[in-house]
């Protein structure tokens, strides 16, 4: 039982990542908080379906914009110091947001704006950030660490929506928006005690020129490539489904603030125990088997969900969905990351980060449309087939990518994490 408990959390054993994690269980409590009520404030001020999708593009549109920017500053940047310029940001938003909130001038413009400048912050964040773990934990145990990210991420959206479900309808949305706000200071903090060697000069490289190493590595690992175009089609047809759900929760479902919030928590539940899972498996086992299960439970699942009306049936299927969501983008994540040399691993990381989020744009508009005409659950449903279909054709065209492996750890690279050099100051 003890050797269980070390392989599911190996990677907590480093001080860093120790100090990170415990920071990201309370900044990612808030920001799952403003992630409930965002919606809910749009469809207080709409009352539109349209609108839904038009602000849940606004918010990763940034991403599809400056990921790949960010990526190359993630590559030539103290990463240390860029988490913490994009955290204060986000931080900031927050606070503004909430205060326009509480004293009743916020209008939708003034929404848009303000998430579009937040993602304009994520889109240098998740680049930095994802890379930045291998820092903390070293190779060995980086996919330990990703899964068990994705576990904390999920562990938070079970707290964080079912507390936002409650506070909206007790104390209204704006207290979401400053509990978000105030929750930043405990991952500013995180970082300013995480202690690393002093980053090694790199010098600038050209955009377009980092642009060509990326596509040079990609031409030469063809598998990454497919691995890619599959999570590409995956995040436009399937991955959108997350801004029509309050829709579905009131429209179709019957439920309030408080059913919406428990019926996100519960699929926050699923994908908390699908990265718990996926922390002792890929210790031991092949990656592609957890990736193709993941994706085709969360594509069955979704179609369930999109065809379902009743409430309860509703929680399973989006249990299961959120399990194999979060088994799939967390294997996805260590794939990338361990087939890439290190001085590209932002640059790489900005292309998953330009897949999970920034392509959602595309898929989100869409779906808003699609929804005014057929409702959010056969838009869900559909969405979800077509996904499905394209990733069926993707596999059996190239089989070989069915094996993909983590390369990096078998060609026995292991990167040491020194603990005794001073903390960054700011």
């Amino acid at each position: 039982m003890n050797f269980l408990r070390f392989q599911i959390f190996a990677a907590l054993r480093h001080r860093n990542f120790r100090l990170f994690y415990t920071g990201q269980t309370i900044s990612l409590t808030g920001s799952w908080m403003q992630a409930i009520a965002f919606p809910w404030l749009v469809l207080s001020l709409t009352n539109s379906s349209i609108y839904l999708g038009v602000v849940g593009a606004l918010q990763t549109l940034p991403v599809l914009l400056f990921s790949f920017l960010g990526g190359v500053v993630a590559d030539h940047t103290h990463k240390l110091r860029l988490l913490f310029i994009t955290q204060a940001s986000m931080m900031i938003m927050a606070l503004i947001l909430g205060l326009l909130v509480e004293l009743d001038l916020i209008r939708i413009w003034g929404l848009c704006v303000i998430v579009f400048l937040t993602g304009t912050a994520m889109a240098f964040d998740i680049p930095v950030r994802q890379a930045f773990i291998v820092e903390l934990v070293g190779k060995p145990d980086l996919p330990n660490a990703i899964a068990l990210n994705s576990t904390l991420f999920n562990a938070t959206r079970v707290i964080g929506q079912a507390a936002a479900g409650v506070l909206i309808a007790m104390v209204g949305m704006a207290n979401c928006f400053f509990l978000n706000a105030a929750s930043f200071l405990a991952v500013l903090l995180a970082l300013f005690l995480i202690h690393l060697p002093p980053a090694q000069p790199v010098s600038w490289t050209p955009f377009l020129r980092a642009w060509r190493q990326v596509l040079d590595h990609l031409w030469e690992r063809s598998e990454l490539k497919l691995l890619l175009l599959l999570m590409s089609a995956v995040a436009i047809l399937a991955m959108p489904y997350f801004v029509l759900l309050s829709i579905l929760a009131r429209d179709v479902l019957g439920a309030g603030s408080k059913g919406f919030g428990l019926l996100m928590a519960t699929g926050g539940l699923g994908a908390f125990l699908g990265g718990l899972t996926l922390a002792r498996r890929l210790q031991r086992r092949p990656p592609m088997p957890s990736f193709l299960g993941g994706l085709g439970l969360f594509l069955s699942g979704l179609m369930a969900l999109g065809l379902c009306g009743n409430y309860y049936l509703a929680m399973i299927f989006i249990f299961l969905a959120s399990f194999g969501m979060v088994t799939m983008l967390s294997t996805g994540n260590s794939l990338l990351q361990l087939n890439v040399p290190d001085e590209l691993r932002g640059r790489i990381m900005s292309l998953f980060g330009l897949i999970v989020m920034g392509l959602a744009p595309v898929g989100s508009i869409a779906y808003g449309i699609v929804a005014h005409y057929l409702g959010p659950g056969l838009t869900i449903a559909g969405g979800s087939l077509l996904a499905a279909l394209t990733a069926g054709a993707i596999l059996l065209k190239n089989p070989h990518l069915r094996h993909l492996a983590f390369t990096e750890l078998q060609n026995g690279e292991n990167a040491a994490v020194p603990n005794g050099v001073p903390p960054f100051r700011g």
